[in-house]
């Protein structure tokens, strides 16, 4: 099939102006990312590590290790990241591999520097949820400044891409894992607590690497839109925007209103909308992220 010479010109022309995307490596994620390895170091090696207690991923199998052969948790944490970088740079980005290896590196680092530290939390149960709100934090803030603790990420991605699993599937099969391992090792009781550690750190971990600015996106429905509209604007100051519409039975053209807002202004929203019509269809999501006016600058991460 010929291209037409004109169609072909604005096509290359078109892609000259496209702005290209490049990753970008910043001493800022890099600062974050230590500051978080350094955090779940701690958590491991002050509370779960003297409590026979792991947490999730490859680094738990380290620990696993770790209390099987003597050998320190850090280096297992190296040794057994290393074949999996190797094996799996080609299918991840090079930023994704830099601050993958910024991660493991450090983590076995701060491991082995602070192995002398417990806090000698003998309750099981405690040690178990403190541990894993502290490994929880370290772990969000390694991902919020777009790192990651490398493994189990790595096979995630691999698996992804080959065998059409998602990453969460490919998350709760390794840890699925690390625990049918603990049972060799521990008690089924041990075992249990190591599942507490793991639920609660990954709980933590997308609460901190949401951040606390989660917000509410609504869908609005209503023939009174513009009214809706003004008063979202002018009583909450928010934008909204008009999406088209049709209804599946009526047929006729409706402008949908979609608006986001902070978390407490949610119930000052439903009282415009039905206040305004009471016949109202609203839909409401939970926004993890939301930039933009009124929201988080775009510059505050990237």
């Amino acid at each position: 099939m010929k291209i037409n010479l004109e169609e072909r010109k604005m096509t290359t022309h078109v892609k000259h102006r496209m702005k290209r995307f490049r990753e970008q490596i910043s001493f800022r994620d890099i600062g974050g990312i230590l500051l978080g390895s350094f955090i779940l170091a701690t958590g491991i090696q002050a509370i779960l590590i003297p409590a026979n207690v792991l947490t999730a991923g490859v680094t738990g199998i380290a620990i696993l290790l770790n209390f099987t052969t003597g050998i320190a948790a850090g280096l297992w944490v190296l040794a057994l990241n290393i074949p999996i970088f190797i094996f799996g740079y080609k299918y991840v980005s090079k930023r994704f591999i830099i601050y993958s290896l910024v991660t493991t590196v450090s983590l076995s680092f701060f491991l082995g520097i602070l192995e002398p530290l417990t806090l000698h939390i003998e309750e099981m149960l405690l040690a178990s949820l403190f541990g894993g709100v502290i490994a929880g934090v370290g772990a969000g803030v390694i991902f919020r400044f777009k790192g990651s603790s490398g493994g189990l990420d790595i096979i995630a991605v691999i698996f992804k891409r080959f065998r059409g699993y998602n990453i969460g599937q490919t998350f709760f099969m390794g840890n699925l894992l690390v625990l049918g391992l603990s049972l060799l090792v521990f008690s089924l009781e041990g075992a249990l607590y190591s599942g507490i550690s793991i639920f609660v750190s990954s709980k933590v971990l997308d609460s901190v690497e949401a951040g606390p600015q989660v917000g509410r996106s609504a869908m609005i429905v209503s023939d009174h839109y513009e009214d809706i509209a003004y008063a979202i604007m002018n009583n909450l100051h928010r934008g909204c925007t008009y999406l088209p519409g049709e209804g599946a039975y009526s047929g006729k053209d409706k402008k949908i209103i979609m608006v986001t807002v902070g978390k407490t202004q949610l119930p000052r929203l439903k009282e415009i909308v039905f206040q305004l019509d009471p016949g109202a269809f609203i839909s409401v999501n939970e926004t993890i992220e939301a930039y933009g006016e009124g929201f988080k600058s775009s510059k505050a991460d990237f």
